[in-house]
């Protein structure tokens, strides 16, 4: 007997999803020209292995972009759930956003990832109204600091 339900199993085929944005993790403020460490957490939906790296910095100029293929190199694709470390720093002073996309062995592409940075750590001085204000409510203390500051 021939049975009438029988079923395709090649239209069955699973599809192939593109990987996650790359999950980034590192200093998000620091020095100008000083190198900085920063995590890329690669993850495929299917599990697949991750074969490229794609990194903007988010400035202009040379030395913004990064592109790593570990399929054309002698060490191979990166398996689901790596965390891939690299080394930056940025030429000049702002914030930027660093911007990351990977691809798997389907050639899949991911959305982009992003951390915003800010080059250099600043710190903010109280205003000089602060100092007045101290001074005036304890015109007796810090009589050194006083002086220095000039009032």
């Amino acid at each position: 007997a021939l049975s009438t339900g029988s079923t395709n199993t090649l239209t069955t085929m699973m599809e192939n999803h593109n990987p996650n944005p790359p999950v980034i993790t590192g200093p998000t403020s620091g020095k100008t020209g000083r190198f900085y460490n920063y995590n890329f957490l690669l993850t495929d939906p299917d599990g697949d292995d991750l074969t490229a790296i794609s990194i903007d910095w988010g400035f202009s100029g040379g030395g913004n972009t990064t592109y790593i293929c570990w399929t054309c190199g002698s060490s191979g694709n990166k398996p689901n759930g790596t965390v891939f470390v690299y080394s930056h720093s940025w030429p000049y002073d702002g914030t930027f956003t660093i911007r990351a996309k990977i691809y798997d062995t389907s050639n899949n592409e991911s959305d982009w990832g992003t951390l915003t940075v800010t080059m250099p750590l600043t710190y903010n001085t109280p205003s000089p109204s602060f100092w007045e204000n101290l001074f005036e409510r304890f015109p007796h203390a810090f009589p050194i600091l006083r002086h220095l500051m000039g009032y």
